[in-house]
């Protein structure tokens, strides 16, 4: 939904926290009061519909940035054993499908 609206108005109202809430879950850490442990939860159909709503893979391409943020906070909590690393092979759709950002410097 926030990818059509996206889409349709030019503005983007997808956040980090947004795409956190999606693919991550706070459990209550054991012996701690008030602290949590961030961990990953599936998020294979999420991952293989915004794969089918990319478009060029460019920084102005709304699902190919959820998706992207999706990998970076895979990194950060690692990713469910049961979830593969490509959002769907059937599809045929090469992976990462992300273009280079020009505006990342090449770390030099």
């Amino acid at each position: 939904m926030l990818i059509d609206f996206e889409r349709k108005t030019g503005r983007s109202f997808i956040t980090w926290q947004s795409i956190q809430s999606a693919v991550t879950e706070h459990v209550p850490a054991e012996n701690w009061e008030g602290v949590y442990n961030v961990v990953p939860v599936p998020a294979v159909d999420l991952r293989r519909k915004l794969l089918a709503m990319t478009g060029s893979g460019g920084k102005n391409d709304p699902a190919a940035r959820c998706l992207n943020l999706i990998d970076k906070l895979r990194d950060e909590y690692g990713a469910p054993e049961s979830e593969p690393r490509h959002p769907d092979l059937v599809s045929g759709r090469p992976w990462p499908i992300l273009k280079p950002d020009p505006d990342a410097g090449d770390g030099n």
